[in-house]
């Protein structure tokens, strides 16, 4: 009897872990924060383990469209970047003087451990894609 036990037990192997625990679901590649000029806690916006670009723009920028779509385009292939819109409206709102927005359009890159890495106003937006995807290959 003992003997089928020991042949029964090796037969069946070591019981399974559990089922395997799901994974998070992606985050959205580009997400509109507020509605024009509302507050928002941008750190609350940003995901660990991604680059994110906070996009601070306004409906009447027509720059900040362009370079918010050509932001988008580029970076729409990489896994690790994330986009992030904020609307400061008319520039005179309480979220464009949390964040000192003066000027636009104006991007805000930060690295994958959510630490600001660039401050990009103007013409110097055009860098973004290529400075998120520099960041997303960082260990």
């Amino acid at each position: 009897m003992t003997r089928a036990l020991l042949v029964l037990i090796a037969a069946c192997g070591s019981p399974e872990a559990g089922p395997a625990q799901p994974t998070p679901p992606e985050p959205a590649k580009s997400v509109q924060l507020n509605v024009p000029g509302a507050m928002i806690e941008v750190d609350a916006a940003l995901v660990p383990g991604y680059v994110t670009v906070v996009d601070f723009w306004g409906e009447h920028c027509g720059a900040c469209v362009i370079v918010g779509g050509m932001l988008a385009v580029q970076v729409a292939h990489e896994p690790r970047v994330l986009i992030r819109k904020v609307d400061v409206g008319d520039g005179f709102t309480p979220v464009a003087k949390a964040y000192d927005i003066g000027a636009l359009p104006h991007f805000r890159v930060f690295d994958k451990h959510k630490k600001l890495r660039y401050v990009l106003v103007g013409n110097d937006t055009l860098k973004a894609p290529e400075l998120a995807k520099q960041l997303a290959a960082e260990p």
